[in-house]
């Protein structure tokens, strides 16, 4: 036998012999460092590493579509206000009566400058168009643009099938009290949605823009006796 194997031997017999060296030789090496530290001596003992727990995100509850309406269909309504407003049209020719007899009327309070606004416009003209067939709804549209010529820019650069005839609110004494028969006030938020009943009479204010998702509710309202 070498001499260093003879050195192996020995240092093995030994650890078999004293308990604690075989313990240290068992353990990690920063574990038997710590066991070997003189008494009194503070050590931080290092804990088993881990791999870290990683939690699921938390899936939000899909939001409340908001009920339309809800709460305004069962009360008797109002008159729309007898005077109406001012008319602009791209194509000089005239545009229908704000509330038509016989059917549902959605009127649309927007401005060019509204970019809600000019984004929904698409989606309420093909709304009409989906409903023609089954329950007919009017679609009217008042501007409370403050510049004329921005309104009229607006309806100028419209496609055949976009928005070229609009009533139009001038800002003052017509705007206010239109808008005050309709119990609105002359700083509100646009886009509003306006819902006069069969007998025109006024049934329900929409605040903000409608999306897809309020079709079927619109569709209910118009089927509507």
């Amino acid at each position: 036998m070498s001499r260093a194997a003879a050195i192996l031997v020995l240092l093995a017999l030994g650890c078999e012999n004293d308990p604690k060296k075989a313990a240290l030789a068992s353990v990690p090496k920063e574990r038997a460092e710590a066991l070997q530290a003189p008494a009194g001596t503070p050590v931080a003992m290092p804990t088993p590493s881990a791999a870290p727990v990683v939690s699921a995100p938390a899936s939000a509850p899909p939001a409340e579509r908001r009920k339309l309406c809800e709460g305004q269909l069962a009360k008797p309504g109002k008159d729309a206000p007898k005077k109406p407003p001012s008319r602009k049209g791209a194509t000089g020719g005239p545009t229908p009566p704000i509330v038509g007899s016989g059917q549902w009327t959605l009127v649309n309070l927007w401005a060019a400058w509204c970019a809600p606004c000019k984004e929904e416009m698409p989606r309420l003209n093909a709304f009409r168009s989906r409903l023609a067939a089954v329950h007919p709804m009017r679609l009217s549209f008042i501007s409370l643009d403050d510049d004329e010529r921005q309104l009229d820019d607006f309806l100028a650069a419209q496609p055949t099938d976009g928005v070229r005839e609009t009533y139009w609110l001038r800002e003052g004494r017509e705007r206010d009290d239109w808008l005050a028969g309709v119990g609105l006030s002359s700083d509100a938020a646009l886009p509003i949605q306006l819902f006069f009943d069969r007998k025109g009479k006024l049934r329900c204010v929409i605040n903000g823009a409608v999306d897809e998702g309020d079709f079927q509710q619109i569709a209910s309202i118009v089927a509507l006796p």
